[in-house]
């Protein structure tokens, strides 16, 4: 993934617990997050708090996958078969940090879980603290109403475990 993020990139998490453990890191430049995150928010419809993509339309969706292609993001998703989501979870952010921490990423945003945050961030400081990198990735946890670039891991991620077109 090192050669998709740009130099001080911002990454937003989601996860998908359909078949498998899947975590959806979308990457942007960090010049381009304004304007994404306006283009982003954009896409939701008059009344929506948020684009929750289990409850779109398929034409929502495409739109919607269009306009954060055009946003300029790349995704990258880590999955883990078989394994109980308190061990795939932290096995999937671990090597989601290999790579942000190789190439040098900013900001690590994730969809905020109450029951996850703790783990999340125990699991973060410690890889951090393992690879000298403490201080060097910014991290946190917001709830998708709060950061609509969160949408485009929830879109990626559900189209990746529902498959198809």
């Amino acid at each position: 993934m090192t050669s998709l993020i740009p130099a001080r990139a911002h990454v937003f998490v989601d996860e998908s617990k359909s078949k498998a453990y899947y975590v959806v890191a979308s990457v942007i430049a960090p010049a381009d997050v304004s304007v994404a995150r306006k283009a982003v928010a954009a896409l939701n419809r008059a009344g929506q708090r948020r684009i929750h993509f289990k409850s779109e339309s398929d034409a929502s969706r495409k739109a919607f996958l269009k306009g954060a292609i055009e946003a300029g993001f790349t995704t990258r998703v880590y999955a883990a078969m078989n394994l109980p989501d308190k061990v795939a979870r932290p096995l999937c952010l671990r090597y989601l940090l290999k790579d942000l921490t190789s190439a040098g990423a900013a900001r690590l945003v994730l969809e905020s879980d109450a029951s996850l945050e703790k783990a999340d961030r125990r699991v973060i400081a410690s890889y951090l603290a393992s690879v000298n990198a403490t201080g060097k990735l910014e991290y946190g946890h917001r709830r998708p109403h709060e950061e609509p670039l969160l949408w485009v891991s929830d879109a990626v991620a559900w189209c990746h475990q529902k498959g198809g077109d």
